[in-house]
């Protein structure tokens, strides 16, 4: 009966010791600084925009052009006839409003713009794994990745503006963004257009 404890034991020990050792190599393997998820290496990218409100709809374009001067990205919110609703400058993960039409003079619509936009162009540092390919950053927001390393969902837990966003159909680019806010109603769609 000792005989069987004793081997018991070390077979335990043994598995303990195994699956310790390999998750700390996982998460080693994992701690990585995340690329933006647009413009990987293009110029620019036109999308399709449609959003949701309180109950009221907005359709439009979002240009989203790198500027390699100043090593930032222009980010331009349009009607579909082409007339700037409002516009944003991103650079060194920073975004800032730089012009605004009467439609988007609301304080928390510029915000939620501007956090949804910087998901989309800012690049993420010092991520902490929280189970398999979930990552979380310093900001709180959780990261999905794909079995490519490609991120397919941002979350973060708020009680009021929870965000949840969608990246689907990965090319050189997610050809389909969805963004959805609890505690405000404001849902956005974006459907590429055009990369280059």
């Amino acid at each position: 009966m000792r005989l069987y404890q004793v081997i018991l034991f070390l077979a335990i020990s043994v598995l303990i010791l195994s699956c310790s050792s390999g998750r700390k190599l996982a998460e080693d393997n994992r701690d990585m600084p995340l690329q933006a998820p647009l413009l990987g290496g293009g110029q620019s990218a036109l999308y399709k925009v449609n959003i949701e409100v309180f109950g009221k709809f907005f359709s439009g374009l979002l240009l989203i052009k790198t500027d390699r001067e100043q090593k930032g990205h222009n980010i331009v919110l349009m009607s579909e006839v082409g007339l700037t609703l409002c516009e944003y400058y991103s650079s060194d993960n920073v975004i800032e409003l730089k012009k605004a039409s009467s439609l988007f003079q609301s304080e928390m619509a510029q915000k939620v713009l501007a956090e949804d936009f910087s998901l989309l162009v800012n690049h993420v540092t010092s991520l902490k794994p929280r189970k398999k390919n979930v990552y979380k950053s310093e900001a709180g927001y959780l990261y999905q990745l794909n079995e490519a390393g490609e991120i397919t969902g941002i979350r973060k837990r708020r009680l009021i503006n929870g965000i949840r966003a969608e990246l689907k159909d990965y090319k050189a680019i997610p050809e389909v963004i969805e963004y959805k806010h609890s505690g405000i109603r404001f849902s956005m769609s974006l459907k590429l257009l055009k990369y280059s």
